[in-house]
């Protein structure tokens, strides 16, 4: 077990450690609710990417009305943590699977989505083996083109094939605009992503014309939700990792009006010559899918490269990286540095207040 860090300051910590800003985080938070309040929508985060109930205690604090997660096993943890709504916004397939969502449903409401017919009796089966019914979305293809119902008359037989299903209920529809995240131009970004939910809240007329309640309609990442959240017929996002603003959301994604809150913190351990330094960091403690990590504090320094276990510097003209200097370092994908850690240290004011377990690591079944 690792020695509590608490009351230490941040440059007294070994190396490399996840670390949250709690001030930067509440912040953005605080402004991400808002949004949604603002618009009067509900925010549901994903907690795929942070996998800590604490974390998810703090937004539902914020006015979050529960989570998103892609696993059961994750719904499990958040379940086990006293999170009371879950929605599972993967497919849940297999015997073992739908046994275990059945059970988690005496101890938090946790929903489903569905995209074929096949998967609706096992789930039902396992609902009515446990006297409990399980409430199911339709998925929709919005252009993503990985999971999902293509065309609006298969998405009213499936939701239809739900609410006739004992074991189940219908709770509504979700779709995920996420190929639009890499739409550099903003104007076409925005063009793209109201497509994608005019078509969704076709879908859900559609439904409610055949005599359905579509109660739900979940749609809406961290990369598009300030264009989602404006569009009539949604009533949920899912943004969940845009709250630590790492640069594949405000670079790539250009999310705006959020503040980077989370780092590693590296040491400086070789300088073979001036113009490089090489950190204690690589890819197995910093993700930089879609865009490369950056120094917090160094604008002029870059990094270049990362290997498993190094990342080289460019070091800037004028900067002195003496060997033993600790670092921060902001990730190019908050998700996929997350799940190289154990526990994500939350600061304020450069003292450590709090060590959060990622307590939703490896749970991938």
């Amino acid at each position: 077990m690792q020695p509590s860090p608490i009351g230490l300051p941040v440059e007294e910590l070994d190396t490399p450690a996840l670390l949250l800003d709690l001030e930067v985080l509440e912040e953005n938070v605080e402004r991400v609710a808002e949004y949604h309040k603002c618009r009067h929508i509900q925010w549901r985060p994903h907690a795929k990417g942070f996998k800590s109930p604490a974390i998810a205690h703090m937004l539902k604090r914020a006015g979050a009305i529960g989570v998103t997660v892609a696993k059961v096993s994750e719904a499990e943890v958040m379940a086990a943590a006293g999170i009371d709504d879950i929605l599972i916004a993967h497919l849940v397939v297999g015997d073992q699977k739908t046994s275990r969502l059945a059970a988690l449903q005496r101890q938090s409401q946790v929903k489903v989505t569905v995209d074929h017919a096949d998967q609706i009796e096992p789930m039902a089966e396992a609902a009515r083996n446990a006297g409990v019914t399980i409430g199911a979305l339709v998925d929709m293809d919005l252009g993503l083109e990985r999971c999902g119902v293509r065309s609006v008359e298969e998405a009213v037989t499936l939701a239809s094939l739900v609410a006739q299903t004992p074991g189940l209920r219908f709770e509504g529809i979700m779709g995920y605009e996420g190929h639009t995240h890499l739409i550099p131009d903003q104007s076409s970004k925005r063009e793209e992503i109201t497509r994608a939910i005019a078509y969704l809240a076709n879908v859900r007329g559609a439904v409610e014309a055949s005599g359905l309640t579509c109660r739900i309609v979940s749609a809406g990442g961290s990369g598009s939700y300030q264009f989602t959240a404006n569009l009539p017929g949604v009533t949920e996002t899912q943004a969940g990792g845009g709250i630590f603003a790492c640069r594949y959301y405000t670079q790539v994604c250009r999310v705006e009006g959020l503040t980077p809150a989370l780092s590693v913190l590296a040491t400086v351990v070789s300088r073979p010559t001036p113009q490089r330094a090489v950190l204690d960091i690589g890819l197995k403690s910093i993700s930089n899918h879609h865009v490369m990590p950056a120094l917090r504090d160094y604008e002029n320094c870059l990094v270049i490269k990362l290997a498993a276990e190094h990342a080289v510097i460019e070091v800037g003209a004028g900067e002195d990286f003496p060997i033993g200097k600790k670092l921060a370092v902001t990730p190019g994908y908050s998700d996929l540095t997350f799940m190289l850690h154990d526990r994500v240290i939350g600061h304020r004011w450069n003292k450590v207040e709090t060590v959060w377990p990622l307590l939703g690591r490896g749970m991938l079944q």
